[in-house]
Parts: structure tokens; sequence; C-alpha cells
């Protein structure tokens, strides 16, 4: 159907449809455009562009946040099939009001001859004409509605037409540069996003160190094992004794009692809280943990109502000495040793 529509198509205008078509099928398929890698994208667009006008210079101007200017992000050379990216080029619009203002008027800026259009005349003294530009074709970028940028198409030399076909094609592509743009800018909040998770996830790990950190911190000045005298350590037990917590103050009594090796273990209950089943089973579980490591286990500050609580619960103390407060226990521990120690009279 296509090719029957075209039959009475001068040739030059067939072979130039032909061309736009073959370019903007490229582009259709380049990932560059949508992977949000701005520069690779406006790269192929700039080369789609002078390749489809055949034409020298073709680039990509962005205004600025203020919009008082525009830069140019890609600037092509066809002949030498090089890209210019830096140093960065601006164009104040307070210096060619009416280039600018034509930009924001229509959907392509057509200039056969730059120095006869109203919109180029400003912009062909300083700009254009010492490039030597004859011609240009511009297309502005929208998104969303908003003016962003422009397509800019220049022809070197001499003047020329451009053609409905040729506006169209630059037109299309205008519409890609915006797409380009919107991948660019969409690339960014989800790099940020990602930035911003790892950056989390990186403040939790940290926070998650410094809790065990705290925890083990806790853990050690709530199960303080003391070495109180040569070979004698004590455990205040305060607070309430639940299943974890007397885990962790059997293992680290036992750990310290392995690494000191200590003979005696005086166990302080001064400061515990309650006494079910529960605590009584741990208080034996310890004591009889101390006696397998060869240590001796004396209790210490055993209240009458956890007295009358070990005999409800039948909790087995044979072979243990209880004393009734710390200073006691320590002092009995002493004396003990000290008696060993002595020489015995013949």
């Amino acid at each position: 159907m296509v090719d029957e529509k075209r039959q009475d198509l001068a040739p030059e205008r067939e072979a130039a449809l032909q061309r736009h078509e073959q370019v903007l099928l490229r582009v259709a398929q380049s990932e560059a455009i949508d992977a949000g890698d701005l520069d690779r994208a406006l790269a192929v667009l700039t080369e789609a562009a002078a390749e489809g006008l055949q034409l020298e210079r073709s680039s990509v101007w962005i205004y600025t946040a203020d919009q008082a200017a525009i830069e140019c992000f890609d600037l092509y050379l066809r002949g030498s099939h090089e890209h210019h990216t830096d140093p960065v080029q601006q164009l104040d619009a307070s210096l060619f009001p009416s280039y600018f203002q034509a930009l924001a008027d229509a959907r392509a800026l057509v200039v056969p001859d730059i120095h006869d259009h109203p919109a180029t005349r400003e912009l062909a003294r300083d700009y254009l004409a010492p490039l030597g530009v004859g011609a240009l074709l511009d297309a502005p970028l929208r998104r969303r509605g908003r003016l962003v940028g422009v397509l800019c198409n220049e022809q070197i030399g001499s003047t020329r037409q451009f053609t409905r076909d040729e506006l169209h094609f630059v037109a299309s592509l205008a519409d890609t540069v915006a797409r380009a743009l919107d991948a660019a800018d969409r690339r960014r909040v989800e790099d940020g996003l990602a930035h911003a998770k790892a950056a989390l996830e990186q403040l939790d790990r940290e926070n998650r160190a410094l809790i065990t950190r705290l925890r083990r911190s806790v853990e050690r000045l709530s199960t303080p094992v003391l070495e109180v005298w040569s070979d004698v350590l004590a455990l205040p037990i305060i607070g309430i004794l639940g299943e974890e917590r007397s885990a962790q103050m059997t293992e680290r009594l036992l750990g310290e009692l392995a690494r000191t090796r200590a003979r005696h273990v005086i166990l302080d209950l001064t400061g515990l809280d309650d006494c079910d089943e529960q605590t009584a089973s741990a208080i034996g579980i310890m004591a009889r943990a101390v006696g397998l490591l060869g240590a001796e286990c004396v209790l210490c500050g055993v209240r009458p109502d956890l007295a009358r609580a070990f005999v409800d619960l039948d909790l087995d103390l044979r072979g243990m000495r209880i004393l009734r407060d710390m200073r006691h226990a320590l002092q009995d521990v002493v004396t003990r040793r000290a008696a060993q120690a002595r020489p015995t009279s013949t």
C-alpha cells in the first residue's frame, strides 16, 4: 500500500523518505533511548538527525533551571563523525530574544536563510555566521507541555529550503529526545533510590551491630562475674532470672570459670526479685554445672521468702554451703582456704 502511494513521488523525495524511515527505525531499535544514559542517547539522536537531513551539524540544547539560557549537551559533526560536549556552550535568552520567542511559539523553526529570518538575525552575527551556518531547522523539545530545549540542525555554507517531510522527521526525533530526557530523569531517581536504599541498609546493619554490642555490654553489666579473691568468683544475681537470661548467665559464668580456673563460686541471691520453679531450677543447674567443672558453689543472700520457695520447690541443696550475705560467704571461703593451706602439726 505504501509503495502504491509513493509511485508518483519524485525520486529525490522517495529517497529522502526511505532514508528518514531507515534512520527512525534504527533509532526505535536503539536501547540507548530508554536506558537512562543521556550522553549515549543524545549521540544516537544527533547522528540520526544529521544523517537523515544530510547536513553537517546537529546538536541538542537544554534550558538551564532558570530558563535564562540553553546549554549544548551534545554537538555532532557529521563530516568528522565527532561529538563535542565540553566545554559547555551557552546561549543567553536575553541576548537573542527573537530566537527564543520563536522556539516557544513553534513546533519547528524552519530557517532557509539565517540572515533573512527575523528569528535568527540576532543569532546570525554572534553565533551562526562565524560557524559558516547558512540555514537551520530547529525542533523545540517539550516535556509535559513545557519547553525544555531544542534539537538544532544546521546547514553549513549555502541557504537551504527544507521540506515538510524533513520537518516531520525532525519533529519525530525531537519527541524521542524528550523521551530520552524522561528516561535519564527516571534513571537518576532510580539510582538515587538505590543509593538511599543501600545507605539505609548499611545504616540498618550498623545499627544492628551497635544494638548487638550494646546488648552484650548490658548482658555483661547485668551478669557481672567478679573475681573477688584469688581463685574465687562471685556472681550477683539481680532482678528476674528468666530462661534466656539464666542461660546467658550460666554460659558466662562457666566461661569465666574455665578461663580463671577458680576453685570457688559464690552465687549472691540478694538482688533476686522473685523465685518460681523455673528460677529455682536455673539456680540448681548453675550450681551443678559449677560442680562439674571441679569448683565449689556457695550460695548467699537467701532471704526467707527464697528459702521457703526452695523448700516448696524441693530444690536439692545438699552439699552446698549457704551463707547470710556476700561478706560472710567470702570470709567463709577465705578462712577455709587458709585452714587448708596451714601445715598440719605432727
